[in-house]
Formats: C-alpha cells, structure tokens, sequence
C-alpha cells in the first residue's frame, strides 16, 4: 500500500464506503472516510489528499458544497464526483463546480478506478508543475542575488579601480612637483596635502639610516602644514640615546620635534634602501580608529618609495655639486700655482748660477725638487679634471694606484704614512671610463689615509681574480679618525653598513658600476679595513649575464 498516497472518501452510506475502501485497497492505496461536509472539513484539515471520492446527496449538504473548501486548502487534490443524477444539467453543474471527473453511481469498479486513476496523474501532474514553479522560483531568487551580488561587486571594483586610479595622479602629481622644484619643504608639504584626500594622515616623517637626518610635516591646529628638518638631531644632556629600531628612533624623534598626538597614532615604516643599502625609513602617523587594508598599505608604500628616492636623490645631487664646485675652485687655483712656481723655479736657477755656499746650494736644490714634484702633483690633478665621456683604453690599473698616492705624497708624507705596494704583473684591463676611475681610487684613497694615525700604513694591492676580472685593494689600519663624515674607530662593527650608505660612498660605486666594476667595503679583526674593487678585464666583451667575483 503506498501510504504517501491517500484517498479521501465522503458519502453518507457506509456500505458503499465499505465498497470504495476495497476498491482503492486493491489498487494499493490508503483510504480516509467521511460521512457529512462537516466531517470533510475536518479530515481536509488534518492531512493532504491526492484525490476526493464525492457524493453529491448528503446530510449537511450537497457535495458540489466541499469543492470551493478544497481548492482554498488543497489545490492540488483532483476531486472526482459520485453521482446517481446521470442528467446533462446535473453533469454540466459538476464540471463548472471544479471536480476533475464524475462517475455515475450504480457504477462499475473499472470504471471507478478508471477515473481515480486519471486524477492520480492529473494530481502528480499538478505535483510536478507545482515543483517546477518553485524551483523555478528558487532559481529566480538565487538569480537575483547573483545579479545583486555581481553589480555589487563590478560596483566596488570600478569605485577601487577609481581610487588607484586617482592615487596614482597624486603620484604623478608629488613627482611633477619633485620635478619641477625640489626642496624638503615643498615636497613634503605636498604629500600631505595629497594623502590626505585619502585617509586621515596626522603626519610623514623621513630618518635616515644613521638617525642624524630627521624631516617631518603635519597639519597643525591652525590647518596650517607645518615642516621642520634638522640635519644632525642630538640628544640633549640628560636624555637618553635614540633608539636602534626604526619605528622607535621615529616616534622618538617626533615626539621631540614635531606636534603629533603619538598615544593616539599607529605609526607605519617603510624603510628604504637604495643600491642594496638602506637609506632611510618613511614613517606615516594614521589614527589607530582607522583600518589600513593592503591597497592603502600599498599606496603608502608607493609614497614612502617616492619620498625616500628624491630625499637621497637630492642628497647626492648636492653632494656631487659641492664636489664639482671643490674641484672647479682646485683647479682655478692649480692654475694660479703654476705662474707663481714657475717664478720661484726661474728664480732659484739665477740664484744657483751665482756662487753660493754649500749650504745655500742645498736649499736651493730642495727648492727646485719641491717645484717640480708640485708641477708634476698640478700636471696630474689638470689630467684628472678634464671631462671625457665614453672613453675606452687599456690601462694598468697598478699606475692609477700610484697616480693618486704621487698626489697625495705630500700630505701623507708630513704625517709619516709608509705606502706598501704588492702590485700582480699581467693587471691590464679595458675601461670604459678611465678617468672616473683614477679619480674615484684618488677619492678612496685619501679617504682611507685620513682614517690613519701619524705613522700608520697604507697597502696598495692588485691581483688577478678568476682569470676575468681584476682585484684592486686599499688596506689600511683604523684607529681614531672619520671614514666620509662618520667617526670611524677600530671595534666599531656597526659602522660599515652606515658608511655604505653614505653619498661619497655611493657615489664611489656609481663611477666603478660605469666601469663594470663592483666596489666593497671589507673590515678584519674590528682593526684593518679594506677597499675591495673588483673590475672585468674586458668588459666589452664580458657576457651580460656574468657575475662579478664576491
């Protein structure tokens, strides 16, 4: 018996519901009786039927009566009339009541199962249809949230494709002004100004990698933006040393010299390194209420990449204009020498023709050598200050070396530097810029004597490394001097790193990385230090993708 299928018998004669009751078992289907209107309201209300055996002649009524009630509560029930009224009227009235079928009573069993069978499909019909219609609802529903869901989302993404769009115009906008002029105050001014359109920024801060450079900008109570920069921050007496940490050393030196409200402020550091040292660190005071996703992470990193690039950019601009305008003003005054040595050469060659004592012969004869150890000094100064561009010749990297020790031998002379030389033989090498090169080993060389004591030694070396490239060496010992503007004293670990990052020091690697070269910075034992520069051989010939020795 399938019992998800029940039938739902109204007549007022138990016998014939009897009958109806067999009937339908046969088929296999479950039954539920009723012998008045009344009691198939109520069975209608206790559960769902697929099909409703009527009679029209009832006690409380005519069975045409229950149709209304079922298509409210059961639309999907097929009710089949049972009727001993075989009139045309009487059928007509039937079907514009609503039941599906009619049987006329007496009737024949295969005629009745006939007809409950064909409302069982016209119910299972009703079942299917009424299924599909509400997935087909569903669907609908689920469309409209998908729909909802994707304009939401096209929705956002143009709204973010719209805010990157216009961060980058405010980059493109700070880079014109860093183009256009170029000061601390300005640019800085700028980027608040900027910024500020996208999150509520209280204010950017830039220290460099030794902590002696601090610039920051923030808007103050009288909306004004307000910039201070101080070169070589110090501690005053009885406060404590900056921080190592950069978030740290920031929020130390802004809570010193700027007006930020730091117990309510989330500090973000970018730092910066340029050619593999770092630089500086770019520091963003955002209020802790405020979420930094990563696109805003990103744009500040973008930002901070902005700030610290024209912050060094400009450091080693005027670094290199002050150098060019030192060797502009040397070589205006080597100019002015060479009249006056002439004169004091001519001169001592009319006193020597006059017979004097021995002595006299002897202060003259260290005249003449000193005039003509000056002269050649001024000769070789004027070759290295003439600009070449581009050049390529074959050198001894050896005569460089000695070159700018024949430079500098006075000054390293009066203060007692002994100069050693182990010079490899076979050492030439094609440059592509020569000139750079001798001037840059004169650089590092006398940088490297100032670090040294009255009496200390300097070695000079150069050696063939692995056959393609050349190894050229500047050892020397330091105890108690100042290494590109930093106290450079032995035991000193940290200091390497800090003098990489200093612009003589970049500027060194500049012109060796346009000769192919490589420059390092070597310490052994926290005493001897070394300048390593390693050079390719040929580098016109040297494969792109060659890797210089370490």
């Amino acid at each position: 018996m399938n019992d998800d299928i029940h039938i739902l018998i109204v007549d007022d004669n138990q016998q014939i519901q009897g009958l109806l009751r067999e009937l339908m078992q046969v088929s296999g289907l479950s039954t539920v009786s009723a012998s008045s209107l009344a009691e198939a309201r109520e069975r209608l209300g206790e559960r769902t039927f697929a099909c409703a055996l009527v009679d029209l002649g009832l006690p409380d009524g005519n069975g045409l009566d229950l149709l209304p009630f079922m298509r409210e509560h059961h639309p999907l029930l097929a009710p089949v009339i049972l009727t001993g009224d075989g009139r045309a009227e009487t059928i007509i009235d039937t079907m514009r009541a609503g039941a599906f079928d009619f049987v006329i009573k007496p009737f024949v069993s295969a005629t009745l199962q006939a007809a409950v069978k064909r409302a069982l499909e016209y119910h299972a019909v009703l079942l299917e249809r009424d299924e599909l219609v509400r997935l087909l609802s569903e669907e609908r529903e689920q469309l409209k949230v998908r729909v909802e869901d994707a304009t939401r989302d096209l929705r956002q993404y143009a709204n973010h494709c719209e805010l990157v769009s216009a961060r980058l115009h405010s980059l493109v906008r700070l880079t014109q002004v860093a183009a256009d002029s170029y000061s601390e105050e300005l640019v800085f001014r700028s980027i608040i100004e900027e910024l500020e359109q996208y999150l509520p920024l209280e204010s950017v801060a830039l220290v460099s990698a030794t902590g002696r450079e601090y610039v920051c900008a923030w808007r103050g109570a009288d909306n004004e933006v307000h910039v201070v920069s101080v070169e070589t921050p110090e501690t005053d007496a009885g406060e404590a040393a900056l921080p190592q940490e950069a978030e740290e050393r920031v929020r130390a030196l802004t809570e010193r010299y700027a007006s930020v409200n730091l117990p309510a402020s989330a500090v973000y550091v970018y730092p910066q390194s340029f050619w593999g040292k770092e630089v500086c660190s770019v520091a963003f005071f955002i209020p802790r209420s405020y979420t930094v996703d990563l696109d805003c992470d990103q744009f500040l990193g973008m930002c901070a990449h902005f700030l610290g690039f024209e912050w060094q950019d400009a450091r080693l601009s005027l670094h290199a204009t002050q150098r060019a305008s030192l060797g502009n003003i040397a070589v205006e005054i080597s100019k002015g020498l060479i009249q006056g040595l002439t004169a004091i050469g001519t001169t001592a060659d009319f006193i020597g023709e006059t017979p004097v004592c021995a002595e006299a012969q002897e202060g003259l004869k260290l005249i003449r050598d000193n005039v003509e150890g000056l002269h050649s000094q001024i000769k070789d100064f004027r070759s290295l200050s003439m600009p070449r561009k581009d050049s390529v010749e074959t050198v001894q990297l050896s005569e460089y070396l000695d070159q700018a020790v024949d430079i500098l031998s006075r000054s390293m002379k009066n203060r007692g530097i002994v100069v050693e030389r182990c010079y490899e033989r076979d050492c030439e090498c094609v440059l592509l810029n020569g000139v750079s090169l001798a001037r840059t080993m004169l650089d590092l060389i006398a940088a490297a004597a100032r670090t040294l004591e009255a009496g200390g030694v300097l070695q000079l070396g150069v050696w063939v490394s692995e056959s393609s490239h050349i190894l050229v060496q500047i050892r020397y010992e330091a105890r108690a001097a100042e290494l590109f503007g930093l106290p450079y004293r032995s035991g000193q670990e940290e200091l390497p790193m800090l003098i990489e990052s200093q612009p003589q020091f970049i500027l060194a690697q500049r012109a060796i990385q346009s000769c192919g070269g490589k420059l390092l910075l070597k310490h052994e034992d926290g005493r001897w230090r070394a300048f390593h520069i390693i050079l390719p051989r040929n580098p016109l010939q040297a494969p792109r993708s060659a890797e210089i020795p370490a």
